[in-house]
This record gives C-alpha cells, sequence and structure tokens, in this order.
C-alpha cells in the first residue's frame, strides 16, 4: 500500500492513498481513535446552483443561484489542502456541467487533494469523461434507469474509470435493491457489470422536493431485510452506503466487526461538512442552509467556523449524545 498524505496532530493520525482511496484513523500518543477531528477531512462541495434535471425527489429543491466562482472553490482549497484527504462536488445540478469542471479538478490534484464527484449522466461527453479519468478518485452516476444513464455508465467504464452507481433506497426501489443484492443485473446488460466499482445505496431523505414524500421512507422490516443482505452481498461489485443508511442499519442489527473498520455512522461537523455554492458552511447538506449555514467570509475562516460555529457544536453534541441519530431530525 502506497500512502501518498499522512495528516498528523497530537492525538491522531490519518494516512490516506489517492491511489486506491485506502483512509486510515487512528489515535496516537495513548489517545482513542478520535469521534472529532481538530478539521474536516472530507468536505462536500456544492458547486453547482441549478440544475436542468427535474428529479422529483431532488433534496436540494428548488434552488436556483450562481454556480460557485472558481476563486471560492480555491479559496476553500487553499484552507484546507492540509487537512483533506478528498473533496465531495455537488450542489443543485450536475458537477461536470460547471462552467469551470476541468480548473476545479485540476485545482484540487495540484493541491493533494482527491476530487470525486456524482452525476446524473445527461449529456455527458467525451471530453467530460476524459477530464474525470484524469482527475478523478471516482465517479458516480445516479440511477434513474435512463437512456442517458446507461450512456454515462458505459462511457466511464470504457475509458476506465473508476465507476460506481448511487441508488437512493425507498419504498419504490426497495424491491430492485434487494434484487441487486441477491446478485441479479436488474438492468438487464445495458452495461457491463463486471466492470462496476460499486453500487452504493443511500438513504431516502424526505428534503426539498422529496419533502411531502414521507411514504418514500423505508420501513423498519425493509430496514432489517436490507441490513441481513448487506452481511452476504452475492453481487460481483462492491457495495457501499452512505451514513444515514449506515445509521438506519445499525439501530435493527449490530454491526460485525469487519463493518466497525469500515463504516461509520453520521459524520457531519465530526469529520465531514458542506459548502454551498453561496459559500454558506454548514455540518451537512441536508440542512436548510439559511438556518444552518454560516457565511465564509474573509474573518470568518472555515477552521473558525469548524471550531467555534454554535450549529456545529449543537450537532455535535447531539451525536456524543447518540451517535446513529440525525441532527437535523430533531
Amino acid at each position: 500500500m502506497i500512502i501518498t498524505k499522512k495528516i498528523q496532530t497530537d492525538k491522531y493520525m490519518i494516512l490516506f492513498s489517492n491511489l486506491t482511496g485506502f483512509e486510515m484513523l487512528s489515535g496516537i500518543n495513548g489517545n482513542p481513535d478520535p469521534f472529532i477531528l481538530d478539521s474536516p477531512s472530507m468536505i462536500d462541495i456544492g458547486i453547482m446552483g441549478h440544475c436542468s434535471n427535474t428529479c422529483k425527489i431532488c433534496y436540494q429543491g428548488d434552488i436556483n443561484i450562481p454556480n460557485m466562482k472558481l476563486e471560492d472553490f480555491k479559496t476553500i482549497i487553499d484552507q484546507c489542502k492540509d487537512h483533506i484527504n478528498q473533496v465531495a462536488l455537488g450542489g443543485k445540478g450536475d458537477p461536470n456541467k460547471h462552467e469551470n469542471f476541468e480548473e476545479i479538478l485540476q485545482y484540487c490534484r495540484v493541491n493533494n487533494v482527491v476530487p470525486n464527484y456524482t452525476t446524473s449522466g445527461n449529456g455527458l461527453t467525451d471530453e467530460e469523461v476524459y477530464i474525470s479519468k484524469i482527475y478523478c478518485g471516482a465517479c458516480a452516476v445516479s440511477n434513474y434507469n435512463q437512456d442517458y444513464t446507461y450512456k454515462a455508465l458505459n462511457k466511464f467504464i470504457d475509458k476506465k474509470v473508476k465507476t460506481n452507481i448511487h441508488y437512493v433506497l425507498s419504498t419504490e426501489t426497495f424491491d430492485n435493491a434487494i434484487k441487486i443484492l441477491n446478485g441479479e443485473d436488474i438492468w438487464n446488460n445495458k452495461f457491463p457489470i463486471d466492470k462496476l466499482n460499486a453500487v452504493v445505496f443511500l438513504l431516502f431523505k424526505p428534503q426539498g422536493c422529496g419533502s411531502d414524500k414521507k411514504y418514500l421512507c423505508l420501513s423498519t422490516e425493509q430496514i432489517k431485510q436490507f441490513s441481513e443482505l448487506l452481511l452476504k452481498p452475492k453481487c460481483i461489485f462492491k457495495v457501499g452506503c452512505d451514513s444515514c443508511l449506515i445509521n438506519k442499519v445499525t439501530q435493527v442489527r449490530e454491526l460485525t466487526d469487519t463493518e466497525k473498520v469500515c463504516v461509520d455512522t453520521c459524520e457531519g461537523s465530526r469529520m465531514s461538512c458542506y459548502i454551498s455554492p453561496d459559500m454558506r458552511f454548514m455540518p451537512c447538506s441536508f440542512g436548510n442552509k439559511e438556518v444552518y449555514g454560516t457565511p465564509i467570509i474573509n474573518e470568518n475562516s472555515i477552521q473558525k467556523i469548524w471550531n467555534h460555529a454554535p450549529q456545529f457544536k449543537a450537532f455535535r453534541e447531539v451525536l456524543k449524545n447518540n451517535p446513529t441519530s440525525c441532527p437535523y431530525e430533531l
């Protein structure tokens, strides 16, 4: 294993490989593995402020603001490059359609930060795939089951980009999720699943455009069935879950020793955070940025907000008392 970055404080050490995405966090100097980091190690950066797609469950809602400015993005990287390993590019829209897409990815790599992003795949161009192959650690395509979904997957896979599918798990998609874990090709050979890196399951959360669709939330029985199949999936690619879904899994069964090493419950304000296109800094992208976001201005650095903002302190206190909870659901 080749380690390309080492982050160390007097309490913990993080080892990271930008070749594989391997990351190891460990307490040092007699300290336990930390529950809260001194600085975030991963930032979800919403570089997109608007979108031409009309997804019925978009958690960003009806946001329609300018995309993040390139100079603002550079400010984030400049402030955080010494303590972050990766950034997840997102926001309201497909990051590959940002007007400074290549410059953003390039600036990450120049500063030893690995960029990753999720796209709908709609209108994905060969040039965008080429740029992604050069700079990205991995790319994910949202599972919309459209022609452009499969075209995008085939484009990425054909160029040997590490490719994932992001699959929103809800009552409507549950049956097919079970089929996936049981080894079925629900996509009927529309792309080579043997070359897929992983399917990452994302818990449906009634936010944004999905705020009136609570009927899509999984039942306890569904979570139990899904969580049991996670123990021995039969698919030929890797399987992952977002922290929100892991929260739900831990509420219905004990994590195995292996899972405890590989996964974590909510990391918001502990290890990760979100920055909106208009530079509001908050613990998680699922909160209302006008309520939970703190503007990043010259005298309000990312580190200062991380350390002192009431929104971050309150979020952490909830997780300290119950690590498997969601502070935004209180």
